[in-house]
């Protein structure tokens, strides 16, 4: 005798799967090894999406670098174009092109949307909004959606960088929580010194867990590196008591993280 349980999630499959072409609309250097890249999309055909969901770009050699959309789909712009966030990884064959030889209008094909880090909308919850560096991009467009909404689930962002120069959307988040009553931003550096910092210091998950010890009635929704998602997600649950079925991430590995 057998028991199969499915554990769907609702809405992961509503927007189909799709592969075209998207052109480079424009490139910005907020932080020293953050790139925000513009890519423009089809204007008859745009990319639909949840807020928080990620791109795959597919590369000439058949590799593929996974990438979240740091805008929300109702906030494409025109033409229309999708917000990504990169950080140069030293050697990584597509973040070392980006950051040198990639060019305005050069075209890259994408494939997506994937990826089931949305807001679950059905909870009444409140929110913990967990982002590690340049991990913020989908965490930004959940606060996008957030607003278009009107979701006024009480919600902390708390986004851990190294240094403040590293927090390269810091006004932008500040502006957000003026904006949304609900909404606190906490942000968190791990190498402060120095630098005249008055915020908090550590861990960013550690800073989760000083100011809210009982977890037990929120969500939480996590992006950045492995590490910190994984330390993140074992700690919430077995110091915090958070329901393990309460915490939403989408770790992404880069391919130094492989090696």
């Amino acid at each position: 005798d057998v028991v199969i349980e499915a554990r769907s999630v609702p809405g992961a499959g509503q927007f189909a799967v799709r592969k075209m072409p998207s052109r480079v609309l424009s490139i910005t250097r907020p932080a020293p090894d953050v790139a925000v890249l513009m890519m423009q999309l089809p204007a008859n055909d745009p990319l639909r999406y949840h807020a928080g969901q990620y791109i795959e770009f597919l590369l000439r050699d058949g590799a593929r670098r996974s990438y979240s959309m740091a805008n929300a789909s109702h906030n494409l712009g025109s033409p229309p174009a999708l917000e990504l966030h990169l950080r140069h990884l030293a050697g990584g064959k597509f973040t070392d092109h980006v950051f040198g030889a990639m060019k305005e209008k050069e075209i890259l094909r994408i494939e997506g949307p994937f990826g089931s880090f949305f807001l679950r909308e059905e909870s009444s919850k409140p929110i913990v909004l967990l982002a590690a560096g340049t991990g913020f991009a989908p965490i930004k467009a959940l606060i996008e959606y957030m607003q278009l909404k009107a979701i006024d689930r009480p919600a902390l962002l708390y986004w851990g960088c190294r240094r403040r120069d590293d927090l390269y959307l810091h006004d932008w988040a500040e502006a957000a929580a003026a904006q949304m009553p609900n909404l606190r931003y906490v942000p968190v550096l791990s190498e402060s010194s120095g630098e005249g910092w008055a915020g908090r210091t550590g861990l960013v998950h550690r800073a989760v867990m000083d100011e809210l010890p009982d977890l037990s009635g929120h969500q939480v929704y996590a992006c950045g590196a492995p590490v910190m998602v994984e330390s993140a997600r074992n700690d919430f649950v077995a110091l915090c008591g958070l329901p393990a079925d309460e915490f939403y991430a989408d770790a992404f590995t880069s391919e130094a993280d492989k090696h």
